[in-house]
């Protein structure tokens, strides 16, 4: 009785885990998505691929810390790549073309802060709800 509920537990939890992975990977999609419409570039193979994880400590508890790589292109013809850092599901950054990133503090948008300095390279992004 104490195995089966023990499996039932675990079989819960792998896939709570999965679905924070897929909604994760969902919002890197359109995230990535969104700041290659804003610099009018080329979002390619409509995906992103998860190329890091690891843990970190933040104000509302362990977290997930994500890379997300994704492409794309400027011209058409030549593939580069871009990336985009979550926190849980919480923007960290954005990156592309080695000068457009994001960034966001503990859940205070830095972006309008930067905005006021740097207004060609902030792409803003609305906050979660």
């Amino acid at each position: 009785m104490v195995s089966t509920l023990a499996a039932i537990i675990i079989l819960g939890l792998i896939v709570l885990l999965w679905l924070e992975a897929a909604r994760a990977r969902e919002l890197a999609v359109g995230i990535g998505r969104a700041a290659c419409d804003k610099e009018r570039y080329q979002f390619l193979d409509d995906s992103v691929y998860l190329q890091r994880v690891a843990l970190r400590w933040t104000s509302a508890g362990l977290r997930f810390r994500r890379m997300y790589r994704f492409d794309y292109s400027i011209d058409g013809a030549l593939r580069q790549s871009g990336y985009v850092l979550l926190v849980g599901n919480q923007l960290e950054a954005v990156h592309i073309q080695g000068r457009h990133t994001i960034e966001q503090e503990g859940g205070t948008d830095a972006t309008a802060e930067k905005s006021a300095s740097k207004p060609a390279e902030i792409i803003p992004f609305p906050k979660k709800r």
